[in-house]
């Protein structure tokens, strides 16, 4: 990678990307996502980036082409009401795969989700305050295995339960019973909103310095300095 012009990212050594100049001569990052053998461009130009990886690892034919699946998450293109077009990457797919499964475990042993699941876990609950049993080795075993599926879910989009997921990530090392019970509600909560999808906006944001109301923090808070610039 390094001999076409790549550079790694240091926040994520899949990532890697290197200066590129557009139709209208304006200098850009383009940028290659490596993932064992899951390769995704994004470039005024992906199909000639891709053509020169091709010369050192021979792709499958027929494989370069507008991106369907990632990951294990599905890449399509939408029409924003604006008339935008962006891509957005939903885990639909994924999602209700892994709910089966959990669902399959606890038929065995009499038990369902809950129907009720709005939110990623129970209101109010802390678990930090859980004082439960502990899970048994084979059952944290699961608990730790369940956290590795929805902690991948994140990484591929689910926004929306990534901080109930790194909640219930810090419990893997002791995992109680209720903590478990927790990771059941995020699956029922998936089990009913599993066709959400992250879609990526290229426009950029229309805000004025105007739209936002004022506020003075000074007053609002006794240690709060006064001596801060506006």
């Amino acid at each position: 990678m390094k001999h076409l012009g790549y550079e790694s990212c240091l926040a994520d050594p899949d990532l890697w990307m290197r200066l590129a100049v557009n139709n209208d001569g304006v200098e850009y990052y383009e940028y290659m996502l490596l993932y064992v053998d899951d390769c995704l461009c994004v470039s005024e130009y992906p199909r000639e980036a891709l053509a020169q990886i091709d010369k050192y690892f021979p792709m499958k034919p027929g494989s370069i082409g507008p991106p369907k699946i990632y990951l294990g998450a599905k890449v399509n293109k939408v029409k924003l009401p604006n008339g935008v077009e962006a891509y957005a990457v939903s885990t639909s797919q994924y999602v209700q795969e892994a709910v089966k499964n959990v669902e399959k475990l606890l038929a065995k042993e009499g038990k369902s989700l809950i129907k009720t699941a709005n939110a990623p876990l129970t209101s109010d609950y802390r678990p930090e305050c859980d004082a439960s049993p502990e899970l048994a080795p084979e059952e944290a075993t699961y608990y730790q295995s369940l956290i590795g599926v929805v902690r991948w879910m994140v990484e591929m989009g689910r926004i929306d339960i990534a901080t109930e997921v790194s909640m219930m990530s810090s419990f893997v090392a002791m995992p109680r019973e209720g903590h478990l019970q927790q990771v059941y509600h995020i699956f029922a909560y998936l089990k009913k909103h599993h066709n959400a999808r992250l879609v990526f906006d290229p426009s950029y944001p229309d805000l004025e310095e105007n739209d936002f109301e004022r506020k003075d923090w000074t007053s609002m808070y006794d240690d709060a300095s006064e001596d801060v610039q506006s």
